[in-house]
């Protein structure tokens, strides 16, 4: 099994520890896991794990978007917290054709619903999580436990 994990740009502080978070807890439960991102988002990550310890598989998200085809993935897990995030995942999810968890979070509740908005018009099939959060991943962190739940 596969699993692509997108991240956003990185200015949200709670994106880079929930995606080491959500890539362990992914390859835990049995997935060979991808992290596709832009530059400074991957450096991030990459920083965020200096040992090594996680292995993480990083590549470049544009590179990525011109190389894959339906199921490739098994599952993809978005981080959706600006509306070019919001384009992304829906554009992957379209291509992907896979089982799919929207993570939409950002400090204005009326962002979070706008960007449930964006991916819910464009006819996904993705459980889509919504939370308020910017600083503290801790919302976002029971949000995405919840969800992957329903695809153990």
């Amino acid at each position: 099994m596969k699993a692509l994990v997108l991240l956003g740009c990185p200015e949200t502080p709670s994106q880079t520890p929930m995606a080491v978070y959500v890539f362990n807890k992914l390859t835990k439960m049995g997935y060979d896991t991808t992290i596709a991102a832009n530059p400074a988002a991957k450096k991030l990550v990459k920083i965020s794990d200096p040992e090594n310890y996680y292995n993480l598989n990083l590549v470049d998200l544009e590179r990525l978007l011109g190389e894959i085809n339906e199921g490739d993935f098994d599952l993809l897990v978005g981080f959706v917290h600006k509306d070019a995030a919001a384009s992304f995942f829906v554009t992957f999810e379209q291509i992907i054709q896979c089982k799919s968890i929207a993570l939409v979070f950002s400090r204005d509740a009326d962002e979070v619903a706008q960007f449930v908005e964006m991916i819910e018009e464009s006819g996904s099939n993705a459980l889509i999580t919504a939370v308020r959060a910017f600083h503290n991943p801790s919302p976002i962190k029971v949000k995405f436990d919840r969800a992957i739940k329903e695809f153990e």
